[in-house]
């Protein structure tokens, strides 16, 4: 097997011929990795004239001399054909090791075994431990597996929805009851929804600062958001909030707060004419339990105005569009006015459009891989669990060892394993 240095050009072609590529393998990551400083080539693995395997390769400095070397998401290769996975890796170690690199580490995004949406493994579903032993003979070691969240690395628990073949009424009765519920709720509060353009970053920038604070994690700055549209573009960043328009919201309550003043009216008269008819006397406790709620709501709408102006923002989301997919990166929400249920408005929208667009899947992306209430991550698991998105739990990192003896001191420092 022989390898072979191609330009982005030649990569970028070898994509467009593949049915489904992961993100961090396009040449726009590429480009965002050569930015933050990485020196990034793209190789290509042959045997006979057929291409093996083909990958994207970014190295950074290591102990001044040597480099890391990094392989986002894994190579693109099948990785069941054993002999040729071996020979590729082989020849992989001494292209690497001539390149001083002291190590290789990767992190395919491949599932280790088959998981539903409550994250639990499906009885007589897939499983690719074969994939992993491959990597093994073929000399690379296989790092703990993880669960919990760690931004150091790329996320080894996800979900995500299959929209295939798929109406967005079948998707929706797949919801569960509280999630449709939540989405109704959006829709009685008359959450409205619009595209944020790259000007307007600051409005998911603040509410994430806020998001981080309160739920103690390190938040993404504004100029990670704004790179995401420099090197992918608008074509594949959007950017939405949903926010309630209180001038709509107001009067919608108004007029249900008018009706609702004239049913009470009209039964009282009624009931003074025909006392104890039992079935008007509920319809009028009702209805002045509805008008109480709806006087209530009123002077919330004026204390909103007093905070917020016409516009109250609820939720911001950014999302990538790339292949056969949408995937949810960054999410935050306006946790004060969490009844309106902001986010459902979000993710309803853009399933639907997921759906209208021809994409195959709804990436929810990272989740902590903990189950169990009181488990970090179970609240963000459990919402995205209400969609229906099922639990991808991958293979893990893998480190390929080129200089053995100088890894073995870095290791010794670093603790990798």
């Amino acid at each position: 097997m022989q390898i072979k240095t191609i330009s982005i050009q030649e990569y970028r072609n070898y994509l467009d011929t593949l049915d489904a590529v992961i993100f961090q393998q396009s040449d726009f990551q590429a480009q965002k990795f050569m930015h933050d400083g990485w020196q990034v080539e793209f190789i290509q693995a042959s045997e006979q004239g057929n291409v093996y395997a083909t990958c994207m390769l970014a190295y950074i400095p290591l102990m001044k001399v040597f480099k890391y070397c990094y392989i986002s998401r894994g190579f693109i290769a099948d990785y069941k054909q054993k002999d040729k996975l071996n020979s590729f890796v082989s020849e992989l170690k001494k292209y690497l090791k001539k390149k001083n690199v002291v190590y290789l580490e990767t992190d395919p995004e491949i599932d280790l075994q088959e998981r539903d949406k409550d994250g639990d493994i499906v009885e007589g579903g897939f499983n690719n431990f074969d994939v992993v032993e491959n990597l093994k003979s073929s000399g690379f070691v296989q790092l703990p597996l993880t669960q919990g969240y760690d931004l150091n690395k790329e996320c080894r628990w996800c979900s995500s929805l299959d929209l295939r073949n798929k109406t967005a009424d079948d998707i929706f009765k797949e919801f569960s009851y509280t999630t449709r519920q939540d989405v109704r709720s959006a829709q009685k509060y008359c959450v409205n929804v619009r595209k944020l353009n790259v000007n307007e970053l600051d409005i998911l920038d603040s509410m994430e600062q806020e998001t981080s604070k309160r739920h103690n994690f390190h938040a993404f700055d504004l100029n990670y958001y704004k790179e995401l549209y420099e090197f992918y573009g608008d074509d594949h960043v959007e950017t939405w909030l949903s926010y309630l328009d209180l001038d709509q919201y107001s009067s919608k309550i108004q007029k249900e707060y008018d009706k609702t003043l004239k049913d009470i009216e009209k039964t009282k008269t009624f009931l003074e004419s025909n006392p104890g008819n039992v079935k008007k006397e509920k319809r009028l406790k009702t209805d002045e339990e509805y008008y109480n709620s709806l006087k209530k709501k009123l002077n919330q709408i004026s204390g909103l105005r007093n905070e917020y102006g016409e516009i109250v923002p609820l939720a911001c989301c950014l999302f990538l569009k790339y292949s056969n997919q949408i995937i949810y990166l960054v999410g935050s929400s306006n946790y004060e006015q969490r009844v309106f249920r902001g986010p459902y408005a979000i993710h309803w929208n853009m399933i639907q459009e997921a759906i209208e667009e021809g994409y195959e899947y709804y990436n929810f992306y990272g989740i902590s891989g903990l189950f169990e209430p009181e488990q970090e991550g179970y609240g963000v698991f459990d919402f995205k669990r209400g969609f229906n998105a099922v639990v991808h739990e991958y293979i893990g990192n893998f480190i390929l060892p080129c200089k053995p003896f100088i890894f073995k001191i870095y290791n010794n420092l670093k603790h990798i394993y």
